[in-house]
């Protein structure tokens, strides 16, 4: 068996982005620093902590309400942000003299276990046909530096299990520690599960025990280095300007030179550049192990990189730096998607709220100029006063026809009095539920033609089915909740028109409209007989005014309270019917209109704000650095 190790060529190192923690390093080292690399910036370890967590604390706040484009790349991003700040960033900063962490990662039947195995010279982590094997990543470390791994410090939330004996399956999602004698204190070696494993789960821990790692040794063989996810492993590498180091294993002695040189070549072509390359030609495996030379030079190496001053820093401010160098354009992009996010439901807002505003100026306009007065109220009206029953009220001299007599002039048994209130009434409360219908409908098509809209709108409706099915079930076990239980083949309340509630509600503001209007008449003057019925005058004259009209349904009525009031006392009690009756409108379009911003309430709040403090943390972050 032969092994190459291969330099690839030296990464050059550069002062402005090595930065360590102060206080991180012994004077021994910090010296070895000056000396080979030049001056070294230094940041304080507690401001770089402080701007850490208020960043976190910043970017694990963010409600990502509505399913907007990029909503779901921007959701999976933030769990990252907060995910390599809780298990890499904090634990590197507040423990910067912990063993340096080595995540060995790759393809599929590369050889990562046999790889630590022989490291360690013993069988820590499982090895076999079967693939996957490793089905949870196992960290093999000196028993001295098992602290360093504690659940408090490393991968806070990932629960772990001390392995005692020989090497066993552990339970996907179980962090497994391994202290070995053999280990060289200062470095740990974690066997990450593969790549391009079946299981999505154990691709998903690759990377996330990747980004808490300070240094990649990634392995893949000879059949496997061409690999799309081989590639995408490594770019991710070079975007995040990881500190890594190649091993290509499996290589067929004969073709070890044509092999090392194509893989090159696709490294170059990708812009990877690692910090040294290994190549390991096909041997046999003895007991589980590589011949010591086969591995050797890879263990050599990564013992020197973890005591040497200058190699271990340079390989914790490589990964740190490149780490937080990603924040700069994930932050602001996070950032940016809030702002969409806010701007969207301002927009939905803004959409419900205008639709209802003019809502209620539609109200305001329609009665006014006589629009009311036709059809039934006119008929009722023209009755009603040629009847001279209206003249006799107002007399208060002849009572209200009663009987039979009434029912020769009008048919129903009702009083002529009666029947225009009603038609009154009637078209009053039909013009509200019309105007609220509309701005329903139009608020709801607003929305519908809005992805993240329509999306709201379709669980609202969902909530609001589940709520009824559960009333009916309830009703079929112990009957009605109430009295004033809709039926059961009432139409299913949509947001395409008003709520179910509103026709109740707009009966009693009508008829409590109506109360107010008769104690402003007495308040005015009107008493006995009279003051019901200059109500109705009253209302009449509220609806015609601004007509141009000569009916008498429009001149009659002011005519009439100039009469008995006085012009000017006239003028002020329609002021006052007015205000009170758009008042009273004006509180059912807002109760329907809250039908709309309840939704986006209980999506929960987009701060406005919230990016500002998103790109202050950012800030904050850069300074600390």
């Amino acid at each position: 068996m032969e092994v190459k190790g291969m330099a690839a060529r030296d990464v050059p190192g550069n002062p402005a982005r090595t930065t360590t923690p102060a206080g991180s390093l012994t004077p021994e080292e910090d010296e070895t620093l000056t000396d080979s690399d030049g001056p070294r910036a230094r940041v304080d370890a507690r401001q770089l902590e402080e701007a850490l967590i208020n960043l976190r604390k910043r970017v694990a706040a963010l409600p990502l309400v509505f399913d907007i484009p990029g909503a779901e790349d921007v959701a999976a991003d933030r769990g990252k942000l907060v995910s390599q700040i809780d298990d890499y960033l904090l634990p590197r900063v507040r423990q910067s003299a912990a063993p340096i962490l080595v995540a060995l990662v790759g393809s599929t039947g590369a050889g990562k276990s046999t790889l630590v195995n022989s490291i360690v010279g013993t069988k820590v982590s499982l090895t076999g046909v079967r693939r996957p094997t490793t089905n949870s990543p196992v960290l093999a470390c000196h028993p001295d530096d098992l602290p360093w791994f504690a659940e408090n410090v490393f991968l806070p939330t990932m629960p772990r299990v001390r392995q005692e004996g020989l090497a066993r399956p552990g339970k996907d999602g179980l962090l497994v520690l391994a202290p070995v004698e053999e280990v060289p204190q200062g470095i740990a070696l974690l066997d990450t599960p593969d790549i391009d494993s079946v299981a999505a789960s154990h691709r998903a821990f690759a990377y996330q025990f990747l980004d808490a790692s300070d240094l990649w040794l990634f392995m893949t063989s000879a059949t496997r280095y061409a690999d799309a996810p081989v590639w995408e492993v490594l770019q991710h590498a070079r975007d995040r300007d990881a500190s890594l180091a190649l091993v290509l294993s499996r290589v067929p002695p004969a073709h070890a030179e044509e092999l090392a040189a194509h893989f090159g070549a696709m490294l170059d072509a990708n812009g990877v550049v690692p910090d040294q390359r290994f190549m390991i030609e096909e041997t046999t495996i003895t007991d589980g192990l590589l011949p010591e030379e086969a591995c050797d030079p890879v263990k050599e190496w990564l013992i020197d990189t973890a005591r040497r001053a200058d190699r271990r820093v340079a390989v914790l401010s490589q990964t740190m730096a490149g780490m937080l160098d990603t924040f700069k354009d994930r932050v602001p992009r996070l950032a940016s998607h809030i702002d969409a996010q806010a701007d969207l439901a301002a927009r939905l807002r803004r959409e419900a709220e205008s639709a209802y505003r003019d809502a209620r100026a539609e109200f305001t306009d329609a009665i006014r100029g006589a629009r009311l007065l036709g059809g039934e109220v006119l008929a009722r009206w023209r009755d009603y006063s040629d009847s001279g029953d209206l003249g006799a009220e107002l007399r208060s001299r002849r009572p209200v026809r009663k009987g039979r007599r009434a029912r020769k002039g009008t048919g129903p048994a009702e009083t002529r009095a009666a029947l225009y209130e009603e038609a009154l009434r009637g078209a009053l409360e039909a013009l509200v539920v019309a105007i609220a219908d509309r701005a329903a409908e139009r608020v709801a098509r607003a929305w519908w033609a809005i992805p993240a809209g329509a999306a709201l709108l379709a669980e609202a409706e969902k909530s609001k089915e589940h709520t009824r099915d559960t009333e009916r079930i309830f009703a079929s076990a112990f009957g009605p909740a109430s009295s004033d239980e809709k039926p059961e083949d009432a139409p299913a309340e949509g947001f395409t028109r008003s709520g179910s509630e509103l026709a109740s509600h707009v009966k009693l503001a009508v008829s409590g409209w109506q109360d107010q209007l008769i104690r402003d008449v007495e308040a005015a003057g009107g008493t006995g007989r009279a003051r019901g019925a200059m109500s109705l005058v009253a209302a009449t004259a509220l609806l015609a005014d601004g007509s141009g009209q000569g009916d008498d349904i429009v001149t009659m009525p002011r005519r009439l309270l100039a009469s008995a009031f006085g012009a000017d006392a006239a003028t002020g009690l329609l002021g006052r019917v007015r205000e009170d009756l758009t008042d009273r409108v004006s509180l059912l379009l807002d109760e329907e209109l809250l039908r709309f911003t309840a939704i986006l309430d209980a999506a929960d709040t987009v701060d406005p704000v919230a990016a500002v403090r998103l790109y202050q943390a950012e800030y904050s972050l850069e300074t600390a650095r």
